[in-house]
């Protein structure tokens, strides 16, 4: 394979240039200004606009771009840390930060009842950053933060219809929440059986243990609200995946491609999203 890329390249006049331009926009890449774990969008996106749809109100905007710029903030710190504090990576810190902060203030104003949700997001964020000032930002404490701040944000995004704190959240939310903060949690230790730990027998058994609890607690559910069988049969398709993804990887003796996992992902998140309207959306 080695070859064939090589012979691609060599003695090609546009060779030097497009070697250029690729570095050009690496470094770009690596500034901070856009987040490059594209399996984390899903998790930035579904559950504040589920929330938005379920407790639809115009007040929410405020909360939502201070999440998503909050994110991107995040992001950007891991990436100054990342590189030593230098002074190339401040920007879009400065950037994101700022943005953060003005749309946080705006959201209180609209509601000022949101402080009641700072005693659940500080601590999460207090890990995050933790993690990251330690260089640890693949940790799996770390991707727990990360889903826990994004589940919380579909709870967080509905209350505003009312009156902006956590009594105001109906069971259905919470169970929804509970949904997809297992469902991405469950994703860190899956991906990971594909990519970054690829062949480790205890990562891949931690995996599957992950989601047959999921799975059972799911049946759980569904027998005492059966409104919810849709959550318990989306459950059982992830536990098998969780086995049956990585068994046929291992056996191939390669990878699957980053791209491709994130291309049934997709597919998977939008049978998540379908059984929790399905089971939570009344």
């Amino acid at each position: 394979m080695s070859s064939a890329v090589v012979s691609t390249t060599q003695g090609h006049p546009n060779a030097p240039t497009a070697k250029r331009s690729n570095a050009r926009a690496k470094t770009r890449r690596s500034q901070g200004w856009m987040p490059n774990q594209h399996g984390a969008w899903f998790m930035l996106f579904i559950p504040p606009l589920m929330g938005l749809i379920l407790q639809p109100s115009w007040a929410a905007l405020p909360l939502l771009i201070t999440w998503w710029a909050g994110y991107f903030t995040y992001f950007a710190i891991t990436i100054w840390v990342k590189g030593r504090l230098r002074p190339k990576h401040l920007p879009p810190v400065l950037t994101y930060g700022a943005i953060t902060a003005l749309a946080g203030i705006a959201a209180l104003i609209t509601q000022w009842q949101l402080i009641a949700w700072l005693p659940i997001f500080a601590p999460i964020i207090v890990v995050a950053v933790y993690e990251t000032i330690k260089r640890r930002e693949r940790s799996l404490v770390s991707g727990w933060s990360t889903v826990l701040a994004a589940a919380m944000m579909l709870p967080t995004v509905a209350s505003i219809s009312t009156n902006g704190t956590p009594a105001a959240v109906s069971g259905d939310l919470w169970w929804a929440t509970a949904w997809f903060a297992l469902y991405f949690g469950g994703s860190i230790y899956y991906v990971k059986t594909l990519i970054r730990d690829f062949g480790s027998r205890s990562r891949f058994i931690q995996s599957v243990i992950f989601h047959a609890i999921v799975c059972v607690a799911a049946l759980g559910l569904a027998f005492a609200q059966p409104h919810t069988w849709p959550v318990a049969v989306v459950g059982a398709l992830l536990a098998a995946r969780s086995y049956a993804v990585p068994r046929i990887a291992q056996r191939r003796g390669k990878r699957i491609p980053p791209k491709y996992v994130g291309m049934v992902d997709g597919v998977v998140t939008v049978f998540v999203v379908v059984a929790a309207f399905a089971a939570f959306g009344s």
